[in-house]
């Protein structure tokens, strides 16, 4: 009786109300990862302007959102990229989630998130909770409490042994806030400078079988995040906004249907193997195409006409930019970008004027180009000729850039390869790129791929160290620190012994030069005195001197040596080497630091590091300080290393074989 009166006291509870708030509905979009999808927000800015915008009359209206990049079709709710090829992606106005079972929160769908927060307000302005929703499928959605709501996924039937297996199914937590979502403000819409990227062999970029846009996603996230570290003074005072990274891609085109590559190669392939057999013509044979005189101008025609497309696809949306344009390549790419640019042609003085206004200059890509046949898309006589490309460049046309690149970056290029095995001994110090005055050639120390550039304008440079491209913290990594340590007191220590030998040996030459005059002066002195004086002082004189001329010769090889081994380490010390009109007459070659694992073996890491530059701080802020050197500005006097910190964005993370090798 008196469970009985309790149970009934329970029910009997009145109900309590609670202050009602509408929910804040903000803006996602679904992607891709693996083989499941993630809902990502958008920033808090770019939420803000597609909120807006669904209230406007104009139901089709299209809004740009991360900075230009992508389309928002507000009737269709998806979003595709602008500037490359790309599937439409799902957006969502979300208000509602649930957790998934990989504890990622999942948004309702727009219809079922109106119904969930129509019950909401009921049962909060009358206080009656413990309601069931019912959904399509069976699913229902309890609300327990303002904070205590579960879904429950419909009733599962008895397995073959007539067990339920509705047991083992726990319940979703239900979530109406956006507390736990981390949630950018959003990028600065001031564009300072844009960076277009081509990448190199094979449809993945790194080990990770990322695609170009995928990669250069991250590059651009952590550029942005280490030009708000390192110029934040700049930003704060309005002089620096944000440099835009653009990706070019080619090697879909060169492996589209329209070629039939693939299934020319599908009929000769051999079926062992297939897997490795694939890759190599997915991938590695890229290479010979580029050194085929059919496919060669295939790819140029590519990336010269996705460049200009690109460039002028920008101006249009963008008209009040006016900033400058740089260019970086990734291996292959990059020897793209270095033969393309070797034959670019001045503006003449007439279109200078205009060089800023892309519309009004003559389109010489189109008389330039390459007249391709509709039915074989391929040209099929190819003569040689021996030129500044060397014997063997197959005499391709190149298609003419609409801008002018302040910067080149060739990361992890084989350029200084190719060249030589054209037949170009020396690129001489008159050589330069015609329309882009600066070039960088970055690499990692352990970059099979990678070769040098200095040596090739000045042969003098042969044996001259690349320059140490800074920690992004300011300072160089701890294990190459101990080790130059190390070497200055190896060296110190050696120097000191060598000293202390010297004087030694000094005494001692001494000391025996005095006992045998000594000696010589008493065997003698009784038959002729004079004369055995005579001859024992100019004895000692000849010793002194011969002992001065030693000591003068030892101080000579010790300062030849001291300075061989400072001139080794080109980081402290001036060149006097020329280097003529590439890159100003500055230095070319530049060489990452080692992490300290990668130090142990570098035959382990050296796959690795070929791919390293997309993700590279060090490499990233190196690129941006050299774009923002141009602009006049330079980084803080100081760098907060001990609170900055660098957020990678979530990638696509797949279990590939570190046998693999995207050039």
């Amino acid at each position: 009786m008196a469970s009985a009166s309790s149970e009934k006291g329970q029910v009997a509870t009145p109900p309590v109300a609670i202050p009602y708030s509408p929910v804040v509905a903000h803006w996602f979009y679904k992607r891709s990862v693996d083989t499941k999808f993630i809902w990502t927000p958008f920033s808090h800015y770019d939420s803000a302007l597609l909120e807006t915008s669904l209230n406007l009359d104009d139901s089709t209206l299209i809004i740009p959102v991360e900075g230009g990049r992508y389309d928002v079709n507000i009737k269709e709710r998806t979003k595709t990229p602008v500037y490359w090829e790309g599937k439409a992606i799902e957006v969502r106005r979300c208000s509602w989630f649930y957790k998934g079972v990989d504890s990622k929160y999942v948004p309702y769908t727009e219809d079922t998130a109106a119904l969930l927060e129509a019950e909401y307000k009921r049962s909060a302005e009358t206080g009656e909770w413990h309601q069931k929703i019912m959904l399509a499928n069976g699913e229902q959605v309890v609300f327990h409490g303002p904070t205590v709501i579960v879904h429950f996924l419909p009733q599962q039937n008895a397995d073959t042994w007539g067990a339920s297996t509705q047991g083992s199914m726990r319940p979703r937590v239900v979530k109406r806030d956006l507390d736990d979502f981390t949630i950018e403000q959003g990028e600065s819409q001031r564009v300072d400078h844009l960076l277009f990227m081509v990448h190199g062999i094979g449809s993945a970029c790194d080990l990770k079988m990322r695609s170009v846009e995928e990669v250069v996603d991250d590059f651009r996230v952590i550029a942005q995040q280490l030009v708000q570290s390192h110029y934040k003074n700049s930003t704060d005072m309005g002089l620096v906004g944000r440099v835009e990274v653009l990706p070019i891609s080619w090697h879909g085109h060169l492996h589209s249907e329209e070629l039939g590559i693939d299934e020319k190669l599908k009929s000769i392939t051999l079926e062992s193997i297939p897997r490795l057999r694939n890759f190599t013509n997915d991938t590695l044979l890229d290479v010979l195409f580029y050194t085929s005189p059919k496919y060669c101008q295939k790819i140029m025609n590519t990336v010269a006409d996705a460049l200009n497309d690109v460039y002028l696809k920008y101006r249009m949306r963008h008209p009040e930019f006016n900033g400058g344009v740089s260019l970086a390549g990734h291996s292959l790419g990059s020897l793209i970008l270095f033969d393309l640019l070797c034959h670019q042609e001045p503006l003449k003085e007439s279109e200078e004027e205009n060089k800023e206004n892309p519309d009004q200059l003559p389109q010489k890509q189109s008389s330039q180009k390459v007249q391709l046949p509709t039915s074989d898309p391929l040209p099929k006589q190819v003569s040689y000729a021996m030129g500044p490309e060397g014997t063997g460049q197959p005499v391709i046309t190149y298609t003419q850039l609409i801008f002018h690149p302040k910067k080149f970056f060739a990361l992890g290029s084989p350029i200084g390869m190719f060249v030589t095995i054209r037949g170009i001994d020396k690129l001489g110090l008159d050589f330069h790129l015609p329309t882009c005055p600066g070039f960088y050639n970055i690499f990692h120390p352990f970059d099979p791929v990678a070769y040098r550039i200095e040596a090739l304008v000045n042969p003098d440079m042969n044996g001259i160290r690349p320059v140490l491209i800074p920690h992004h913290k300011g300072r160089k990594r701890m294990h190459l620190e101990l080790k130059e340590t190390m070497t200055r007191v190896g060296a110190d220590i050696k120097q000191r012994f060598m000293d202390t030998f010297k004087t030694t040996l000094d005494s001692v030459n001494f000391l025996t030069t005095v006992t045998k005059v000594k000696k010589e002066a008493e065997e003698s002195l009784e038959k002729e005195t004079s004369q055995t004086s005579s001859q024992a002082f100019q004895k000692q004189t000849e010793d002194q001197d011969e002992s001065s001329v030693a000591s003068s010769s030892c101080k000579l090889r010790n300062r030849t040596d001291s300075n061989s081994t400072t001139a080794s380490d080109p980081e402290f010390i001036e060149l006097d080497f020329p280097l003529g009109k590439l890159n100003d007459s500055k230095r070319v070659d530049y060489v990452l630091q080692e992490a300290p694992l990668e130090f142990i073996n570098e035959y382990i890491f050296a796959l690795s590091s070929h791919v390293c530059y997309w993700g590279s701080e060090d490499t990233i802020l190196f690129v941006m300080k050299e774009i923002y050197a141009s602009l006049g500005i330079s980084t803080d006097s100081q760098v907060p290393q001990s609170s900055m910190t660098i957020e990678r964005p979530v990638s696509h993370e797949s279990s590939v074989s570190h046998s693999l090798l995207p050039m």
